[in-house]
């Protein structure tokens, strides 16, 4: 038996399954659009399905300077979007690894009969 792995929510996986859940699920799909992310200079890493709450959030901070304060709510709506992105990851990472541990387990009890 492997010694049970810890999860990497920052790694985002491309396999077939983690494919067809999102596709079962509804396929989630960017608001913001590449042009958009370009001009405000959004990181590499940054540039998720969230990415357009940061961008509202980086147009009230300039708005609104040096009243940083009053974009609380944007704040809020991005960090709950970020939340709720890595929750689904989480949720993917768990479903790909259950269905790998069991499609092992069926081509053991194969083998063995």
């Amino acid at each position: 038996m492997s010694p049970r792995r810890t999860p990497n929510p920052t790694r985002r996986r491309n396999s077939s399954s983690t494919r067809s859940s999102a596709l079962q699920k509804g396929r989630r799909e960017m608001i913001a659009t590449q042009e958009q992310m370009n001009l405000a200079q959004l990181p590499v890493e940054q540039r998720d399905y969230c990415a357009h709450y940061l961008l509202k959030l980086m147009k009230c901070k300039r708005d609104n300077w040096p009243n940083f304060l009053a974009c609380k709510h944007e704040r809020h709506d991005w960090d709950y979007c970020e939340h709720q992105d890595y929750v689904m990851r989480m949720k993917e990472y768990e479903r790909e690894r259950r269905l790998q541990l069991r499609k092992k387990r069926i081509e053991a009890q194969a083998q063995a009969a």
